[in-house]
This record gives structure tokens, C-alpha cells and sequence, in this order.
């Protein structure tokens, strides 16, 4: 609401500085020591010619004869709402003479001459007798240029001690019935004359063309848009709208054709153009409210249709200021219907625009006045400016639009946030849960496991021990190797649960922490050779425990029957693959007959077994002086 209401003061302010600066466009600069005249009255004559028009400088004014008479100025002649066309009525000259006087002190500057508007027909501007300007060939465009003409030192009469008089005469032929106008004159130093001519200029023909152009380019932007995004007809409207504007504009960009038939047929298709940019605006403004008005639509453009036929050049009567009198009367109708819209049911865009049109209609009615000359002709028409206030209304929109569209995504994505805020939360939760629950069977799983190693190994040993003592099979040495045996297997137990990290290199390390003191007693050097080994991703609890007793089996087997004196345990790496060799420098066996032999032969495929559970195999070579055991373990396992 507040942004609506600061730019309806924007467009209220705007309108107010463009007609103070319609106003001030008259002033003159500044002071000169040759002072600057303005003429509110003139001495006028008519003097018939004839159906035909001569040549500029053929018709000289002559102040000395009877028949002329004094007119205020500006001089104009109302047009009626209709009218009768000219058509091959004969022509007669106005002539319009102001007198400027300059003191008798010596040279002057260069003069010139300035109207603000001559309206009807094509100007010839005479000083002294001397014509200085006519603008015969091209004197359609005369409509809304400004009267410039520079007097020339050569035009002036002096003589010392004798005031300075300069005689202006402009001369505007005309059909007769045509109506015309005259702004007032203004005659002084060419310098201080030529600027008030260029601002005039400015806001008469630069001014239109800049802002029409601004809109057709913003139209062609809005066309764009639209087609990228076909359901937002609004946009379609709006470059609509811009051409229509364009094409109104079109007699501030092109001089107007010189043939009356080319010349009718442009300026209806301007003027007509005119109905159209009204009912294509009321239409784009409709776009901003959720519901439609389809029988407004259509009257609109039926009425737009039948003032555009009513007023062809093939009608025998002029119906201009009665067309724009009537598009007037629809648009103070229809723009209080959507005034009411607006304060009941409208957005904010809706809003700003209709205050844009209630400035347009006055701005609209001020160039009705214009043009029939119900005013000075001295005003500029206004309504081309409005194209500032439609271009301003139409980037409020587009503005609020897209403000709205970010506001919706930031709602959206607050929404999703808190949403997924909210499920993170949940997840979290569950995965505390879920991290719980995986503790607790890990925790079972490894409680399981240690009962199940210690029952297979450790326990089923003391069981089986502890009958034969019951039954005094075993003497006191024995009951102690079997006792050393199940502490060494509740030990490697213990180590298998170490942390080490999925290092081999650690985990055989505590093995040879362990029984490193039980093999020297033994009578054997332990030699250690180790490389530089990659960690073993599965090598979790459970696998260490497995590669620890293969390893301890193959040092059991060495004490008890190699009768060696040296071991040696090398770590190597082998492509994909890490090779532990236990070797020793013993009596050795032979392979064969020991994997044939039942007995002999389960001890080994046991460290075979526990081998290709992890993945890997055990390999064995023997001879006399030198018997190896390989363990081969991957580094990568599926």
C-alpha cells in the first residue's frame, strides 16, 4: 500500500513539473542590453487569391494599404467538433505585421523571430519587404515546429540618430474556412531567439520522439517476455499498446506526404491509431485483476472499431475533435469503473495504473483544447509524455510481479528448509538409534565370537585334558604344555581384539612380543625381516585372529618336530598380494606324504581352510636344512 500510494505522488509530481515546464518553455534566459519583445497583438489583413497557390515571394505585404486591422495574439480560430472539409475551396493569405523598434545606439546583433506554433498552412516570414523565410514545398510539418527566422544585418535599416525600426510580417495562405493559429511573437537577439526555439523544439518534436521510441523498445522487451511465456497475455497487451503508441507518434518522426490524399490517409491512421492505444491499455490494465470484464472488452472494441470507420477521408465532414472528444467521455467512464475495481478487489499494480490513466485523460483533454484551438496555442500536447507515466506504471508492475515471484520462492524455500530442518533432525535421531542398535550387535556378534574361539579352542582343550588327568593318563610336564598351550590361545584371542588399524605388520608384531621369550627358551633365534606393507581393509577382529593362528600353528609345528635352530618370519608384498614365510632350518618333512597321511595331513588342510577363508592360500615347501610355510593374504577382498 505504501508504494502504490508513493507512486501516485511520483505520477502526480511529474505532471506538475511538465507544465511548469510548458510554461517556462516561453521565457526568455536572460536579460540582453538589446532587449528581447514579445508581440500580444498584430495588425491582420486577408487579401484573396485563387484557387491556385503561387510561389513563395510572389504576394508582397504592403503595410501602407487600407484593410488591416489589429488582432490579439495569439490569434486563433476554434475548430468546431465537426466540420466541413475545404476541399477545392480558394485560397487567401493572412497576414499578420508587428513592428520592433531598437534605440538609435549604433550596430545591433543579429536578430531573429520566434512563434511558438503556426497552425493551418505554410508560413512565409517577411522583415522590411524582404522575404526570409517560406516554407511552401514541405508546409505539413509546419503543424508543431516552431516559427524560427534569423534576420540578417542587411534587412535592417539604420540611419544615425534614428530609431531602428523593423518591420515582421508572417504570412500564413489558407483554404478558405480553414482554421488556424498564431502564437505570440517574440523578436530580439538571434542568440537569445534561437534558444527559446530550441526548447520549444525539444519539447514539441524531441521529447515525443525520444518517449515513443522508449516505449516501442520496451515493447519488444514485454513481446519477448510474452513469448517465452505464452500465458501471460498482459505482456502481449503492453507491446500491443507500445506499437499502437509508435504509430500514434509517427508524424513526430517522418515529415508528413506531401500529396492532400496521402496526407488525409496518415493523419487518420494516426488519429485512429489513437482509440486503439486506449482500448489496448484499459484491456492490459484489465489483465491486472483475477477477473475478466468481457463485455466491457468488447463494447471497447467495438467502439474503437466504429469511430475508425466514422472517420476515413471518405467522410464529407471532420470529425477529429469529436472522435477525441468521445474517447475522452469512454475513458473517464471506463477508468472510474476501474477505479472502483481497484479500491474493492485491485492489486497495487492495478491501482497505480489507474492513476496513471486519470493523469492521461487530463493530459488528453488539455490536447483535446489543443487541438480544436480552445487554448493558446502557445501549449505543447502533453499526451505523448505520458508515455513516461505508462512506462513507469508498466516497470512498477514487472517490478511488484517479480518482487512477489522472489517473496513466493524465499516462502518456498523457508518452507523446504524447515521441512528438510526437520527431517535431518529425524534422520539423525534414527541413525542414533540405528548406531545403537549396530553397537549392540556388534557387541553380541564379538561376544559370540570370543565364546565360540575360546569354547572351540581353549575350552575343548582343558575339556579334553581334564579327562585324561581324571583318568591319570598325564603325568605333571604334560598337564603344564597343555596349560602354556591354552594360555598362548587365550592370548592370541586377547591380541586379535587390539586396535591395529588393518595393519599386518602390527598385528604379527604382537605375536612376536608374545611368544618371542617361549622360542628363545626353546634354543631358537626368531630372525624378522618386514617390508613395506599396504594396510588390509578387512582385516577386522575376527580375521586377525585367524591369521594369528596360522602363524602360531606354524611356530607350534617348528618347536615340537623341526628340532631347528633358527626361524625366520619375512613380510613381503607380491603384486596385489602380502606373503608371510615362516621358515626354519629344521630336519623337514615330506609334503607329500604328510598331506596323504590322515593324521599328519589334517593339521595341514586346517591352515589351508583358515586360509581361504580370508581369501587367501597356504602353501608348503620342504628339505632337509629348510622348511617354508607361505601364507598368502589379498590386499583387496570382495
Amino acid at each position: 500500500m505504501k508504494l502504490a500510494s508513493w507512486a501516485c505522488c511520483a505520477i502526480s509530481l511529474f505532471a506538475g513539473l511538465l507544465l511548469s515546464f510548458v510554461v517556462r518553455a516561453q521565457q526568455p534566459a536572460s536579460d540582453e542590453a538589446v532587449p528581447v519583445r514579445h508581440f500580444e497583438s498584430a495588425l491582420h489583413q486577408v487579401v484573396p487569391i485563387g484557387p491556385h497557390l503561387p510561389e513563395p515571394g510572389v504576394l508582397r505585404p504592403d503595410i501602407s494599404e487600407p484593410g488591416w486591422s489589429e488582432v490579439g495574439l495569439p490569434a486563433t480560430t476554434p475548430r468546431a467538433a465537426v466540420e466541413g472539409t475545404p476541399g477545392n475551396a480558394d485560397w487567401e493569405m493572412h497576414w499578420y505585421h508587428v513592428r520592433y523598434v531598437l534605440p538609435p545606439t549604433g550596430a545591433s546583433p543579429p536578430l531573429a523571430v520566434y512563434g511558438a506554433r503556426v497552425q493551418g498552412g505554410p508560413v512565409e516570414v517577411h522583415v522590411n519587404g524582404r522575404l526570409l523565410l517560406a516554407n511552401r514545398r514541405n508546409w505539413n510539418s509546419q503543424w508543431n515546429r516552431p516559427l524560427y527566422a534569423s534576420i540578417p544585418h542587411d534587412a535592417i535599416f539604420t540611419s544615425p540618430g534614428i530609431d531602428v525600426t523593423v518591420d515582421v510580417i508572417v504570412g500564413v495562405p489558407l483554404r478558405a474556412g480553414m482554421t488556424h493559429s498564431l502564437a505570440t511573437l517574440w523578436v530580439g537577439p538571434a542568440e537569445e531567439i534561437r534558444s527559446m526555439a530550441d526548447r520549444r523544439t525539444l519539447m514539441h518534436i524531441t521529447g515525443p520522439q525520444v518517449t515513443s521510441l522508449t516505449i516501442l523498445v520496451l515493447g519488444l522487451f514485454s513481446f519477448g517476455f510474452w513469448w517465452s511465456r505464452r500465458k501471460e497475455s498482459a505482456y502481449l497487451l503492453f507491446a500491443l499498446v507500445s506499437s499502437a503508441w509508435w504509430l500514434r507518434n509517427l508524424h513526430y518522426h517522418i515529415d508528413l506526404p506531401r500529396s492532400d490524399a496521402m496526407h488525409e490517409w496518415f493523419w487518420w491512421a494516426t488519429n485512429a491509431s489513437m482509440s486503439w492505444v486506449m482500448v489496448l491499455t484499459y484491456l492490459f490494465a484489465f489483465r491486472f485483476h483475477h477477473r475478466r470484464y468481457r463485455a466491457v472488452e468488447r463494447v471497447l472494441i467495438g467502439f474503437t472499431l466504429l469511430t475508425a470507420a466514422l472517420t476515413t477521408p471518405w467522410m464529407p465532414v471532420d470529425l477529429l475533435v469529436l472522435q477525441h472528444t468521445l474517447n475522452a467521455i469512454v475513458s473517464v467512464f471506463v477508468t472510474g469503473f476501474l477505479s472502483w475495481v481497484a479500491l474493492r478487489h485491485g492489486s497495487h499494480e492495478l491501482r497505480v495504473l489507474t492513476a496513471t490513466l486519470w493523469v492521461c485523460i487530463v493530459l488528453g483533454i488539455h490536447d483535446i483544447l489543443l487541438v480544436s484551438l480552445r487554448i493558446t496555442p502557445e501549449s505543447a500536447y502533453l499526451l505523448p509524455y505520458a508515455t513516461l507515466l505508462v512506462f513507469g506504471a508498466f516497470l512498477y508492475a514487472v517490478l511488484r510481479r517479480y518482487s512477489g515471484a522472489i517473496a513466493e520462492v524465499e516462502l518456498i524455500n523457508a518452507s523446504l528448509e524447515h521441512r528438510l530442518g526437520e527431517r535431518t533432525a529425524e534422520l539423525e535421531e534414527n541413525h542414533k538409534r540405528l548406531r545403537a542398535v549396530e553397537r549392540e550387535q556388534a557387541l553380541l556378534l564379538e561376544r559370540q565370537r570370543l565364546m565360540r574361539d575360546m569354547h572351540d579352542g581353549m575350552g575343548s582343550a582343558l575339556m579334553s585334558s581334564l579327562v585324561l588327568v581324571e583318568q591319570g593318563k598325564l603325568d605333571l610336564p604334560s598337564v603344564a604344555q597343555v596349560l602354556r598351550e591354552c594360555v598362548d590361545d587365550l592370548r592370541l584371542v586377547i591380541d586379535s581384539l587390539e586396535p591395529i588399524g588393518h595393519d599386518l605388520v602390527t598385528l604379527l608384531a604382537t605375536l612376536r612380543y608374545r611368544l618371542g621369550k617361549r622360542l628363545e627358551a626353546a634354543g631358537l633365534q626368531l630372525e624378522w625381516q618386514v617390508d613395506d606393507l599396504p594396510m588390509l581393509p578387512w582385516l577386522d577382529p575376527t580375521a586377525a585372529l585367524q591369521v594369528l593362528r596360522i602363524v602360531q600353528e606354524a611356530l607350534t609345528n617348528i618347536l615340537k618336530h623341526a628340532r631347528a635352530r633358527n626361524v625366520r618370519i619375512a613380510l613381503s608384498k607380491a603384486g596385489d598380494q602380502v606373503e608371510v614365510c615362516v621358515t626354519d632350518d629344521g630336519a623337514g618333512f615330506d609334503v607329500a606324504a604328510m598331506t596323504s597321511n590322515s593324521e599328519g595331513g589334517r593339521g595341514l588342510r586346517n591352515l589351508r581352510k583358515r586360509a581361504q577363508g580370508l581369501g587367501g592360500d597356504v602353501s608348503f615347501s620342504s628339505e632337509p636344512g629348510r622348511t617354508c610355510m607361505t601364507l598368502t593374504l589379498p590386499v583387496q577382498r570382495p
